[in-house]
């Protein structure tokens, strides 16, 4: 019972939504019918002997009234008159539908039914007054060939069959009329539906750019940049630095996947990795977020690529591990660069084999540079254009100036539908 009572409502919300992009059309949209559908009458009329013009006068007087018609359904948007402006034009629509009666055999002619789409028309725009007036537009509309001439002797049901025909066309428009007063609240609903959903994905967005570092360790000879550009609200990339045993800690992750799935795992592998900071074994920090995702997270079937240092700021030797990221580069005074190899699978998969640590150290002058897959993307996509990132780094004065640099460059490419995540660490020559 509950599924008929939804699948009732989902198809009343479908009808109802139709119905009010009726009204979203342009005037001279909605005017085509009724121009498509004369130039079929006239075609009719010469074509088909039962058919037949019966004033030539009248129907030249039909086309030229539909010109004016569909000439101010073009015109009248522009300058602004209002909505109800517009409304003149189904209201000539039904004197050419009387005049084209008059023309085609006045009370045997075949084209009453055409008042139905002024009626529409009229019944789509909101308040329940339009109904009445779609009622006073289609009788009055079968009634015009009264003024040109016609008699109740020759039409002696004519009154008759304009009063039903007109009292049918307005229950039509009724509907039409509560559809589109339907399809507007739950357009409505829809709307404040989508702005709150707006609104919380700018709070987690304010949340999740607050939880990146802003500002260097105050390490001396050392700085420190980073920024963080998510291809939707929220990110599935972070990078971090802090204080922990033994040095400084730097780390970049990310997340397979992207928006606020993505985002929220990627903030729980944060904090998982920070929780290790007293631990002078980086494998620690590895294994509790790996344990994370491969457990706590198991039904998210995720993993996530990683690059996670610790800085020995006396001596600039830098501890690291690599796992499935590869896209961290160490960029030297003189402009040589390297990148640091990835020896073990990303987080989050299941694997026996033990963290391999690696180090190199930063010599004064150098800058290593870990970012995400997303920065591939504003090159040819291949490890290859990190050679680019290199060359900014060689000519940039310092870490936020490599950050600028990259912003132009982000800037002037077409945007990547991915998130792009750019960790800076130099060391400041002496």
């Amino acid at each position: 019972m509950t599924g008929q009572s939804h699948n009732k409502h989902s198809t009343i919300r479908a009808l109802s939504i139709s119905a009010v992009m009726l009204d979203g059309f342009p005037p001279l949209v909605k005017q085509l019918p009724v121009v498509l559908l004369f130039t079929i009458a006239i075609l009719v009329s010469l074509i088909v002997p039962t058919a037949r013009i019966t004033s030539v006068p009248a129907l030249i007087a039909a086309t030229v009234l539909l010109a004016v018609a569909t000439g101010l359904a073009g015109f009248l948007p522009r300058v602004d008159l209002g909505e109800r402006s517009v409304l003149v034009v189904p209201v000539i629509d039904f004197l050419v539908i009387g005049v084209l009666r008059f023309a085609t055999g006045e009370s045997s002619s075949i084209f009453a039914s055409l008042a139905i789409l002024p009626a529409v028309w009229i019944a789509a725009s909101p308040g329940r007054r339009h109904i009445a007036y779609a009622f006073v537009g289609v009788l009055g509309g079968l009634l015009v060939p009264f003024l040109l001439g016609s008699t109740l002797e020759n039409n002696p049901n004519e009154i008759a069959r304009g009063l039903f025909s007109a009292c049918a066309f307005t229950m039509a428009a009724a509907v039409v009329n509560d559809l589109v007063r339907l399809a507007r609240v739950n357009i409505s609903d829809l709307q404040a539906k989508e702005q709150a959903t707006l609104t919380e994905l700018q709070r987690a967005f304010v949340v999740q750019q607050a939880l990146l570092p802003t500002s260097g360790m105050g390490a001396t000879g050392y700085d420190f940049a980073g920024m963080c550009l998510p291809s939707k609200a929220i990110s599935g990339d972070f990078f971090d630095w802090y204080t922990a045993s033994n040095g400084i800690a730097i780390t970049l992750g990310d997340v397979m996947g992207k928006g606020v799935g993505a985002g929220i795992i990627a903030a729980t592998v944060r904090a998982v990795v920070r929780s290790a900071r007293n631990h002078d074994d980086l494998a620690i920090a590895l294994d509790r977020a790996s344990d994370a995702l491969a457990t706590d997270l198991a039904d998210a079937s995720t993993f996530a690529t990683m690059f996670h240092a610790r800085l020995d700021e006396n001596t600039g030797i830098v501890r690291y591990i690599d796992a499935g990221h590869g896209l961290t580069i160490h960029v030297r005074a003189e402009g040589a660069w390297s990148r640091l190899t990835s020896f073990d699978l990303p987080i989050g998969l299941i694997s026996d084999e033990a963290w391999t640590v690696a180090q190199f150290r930063l010599e004064p002058g150098d800058t290593l540079v870990s970012c995400s897959d997303g920065i591939l993307d504003l090159y040819d996509g291949t490890v290859e254009s990190l050679q680019h990132i290199a060359d900014i780094v060689d000519s940039s004065e310092d870490a936020a100036d490599v950050l600028d640099r990259v912003r132009a460059v982000i800037t002037g490419a077409d945007l990547t539908d991915d998130d792009i995540t750019v960790v800076v660490l130099r060391r400041l020559a002496v």
